[in-house]
């Protein structure tokens, strides 16, 4: 009798073992560990690395797909060097002369005559009166005119253009622009009472085609004068100012001459 309960419950713990091992393979706590095999199932090393997928390296990059070096730098494509520099453009297209035209810069004084032939016999020096008389164009003169030995008593110079053009050279003067209607300038004396002839042009049988003079007695006062030239048609003038005076066998003469102009 005791023999076959001790085997019941042998039979009887055998099966409550049975069925602890059935419960623990079911049990829902271990099944969320087990499926751990995420690895090989994608893992996101392999699935998609953005090293592999498009690297901007070679995807474009803009050292080789336009560098601006070589797509148009303004060095060749139009330097204004080139193009029309205002140095070529200007002073070869003719000098712009207009009035009032300065006669110092434009005739040249070097038509001495009489004494003034002689070395020494007329001597030109910029001396300036203060201030100085009118618009102050041009140059400004002080002559002294001077008897040279026995030889003449009378001097004057030419204003020409261009410079040492005499009446008998073949040279055309200058073309002067249309319009002027006088030559006028500032005149005295070193002592007052000198008698001077101020004129322009070579004569009307002359190659300027024409000629004004007017006669003048000098005070210490700069003073203008005006050779009127309304009436004349002028074109290329050869001598474009000029003076004249005797009495150098009295004394020499001192005479300031400024602002002579055509207008």
């Amino acid at each position: 009798m005791h023999r076959n309960k001790r085997f019941a419950w042998t039979w009887a713990a055998a099966g409550v073992f049975a069925v602890a091992g059935l419960i623990g393979a079911c049990d829902p706590e271990d099944t969320t560990n087990d499926p751990k095999p995420s690895v090989d199932a994608g893992t996101k090393v392999d699935a998609g690395t953005t090293v592999d997928a498009g690297t901007t390296v070679d995807a474009g990059t803009t050292t080789d797909a336009g560098t601006t070096t070589d797509a148009g730098t303004t060095t060749d494509a139009g330097t204004t060097t080139d193009a029309g520099t205002t140095t070529d453009a200007g002073t070869d297209a003719g000098t712009q002369v207009v009035l009032p035209l300065a006669v110092d810069g434009t005739w040249a004084a070097s038509g001495y005559m009489g004494a003034g032939s002689q070395p020494g016999g007329i001597v030109d020096e910029a001396v300036c009166h203060t201030p100085r008389p009118g618009s102050a164009l041009g140059n400004c003169h002080k002559i002294t005119a001077t008897r040279v030995g026995g030889g003449d008593a009378w001097a004057g110079i030419f204003w020409q253009y261009p410079e040492g053009n005499w009446a008998d050279k073949p040279e055309k003067g200058f073309l002067v622009p249309d319009g002027a209607k006088s030559v006028s300038f500032y005149a005295w004396g070193g002592t007052g009472g000198e008698v001077v002839d101020f004129f322009v042009g070579y004569g009307d049988a002359s190659k300027d085609g024409f000629e004004k003079k007017i006669n003048v007695t000098l005070t210490t006062t700069p003073t203008k004068y005006s050779l009127d030239i309304s009436k004349v048609r002028y074109a290329e003038v050869a001598a474009g100012f000029g003076w004249s005076a005797g009495g150098l066998d009295v004394a020499p003469l001192v005479l300031f001459l400024d602002d002579i102009q055509w207008h």
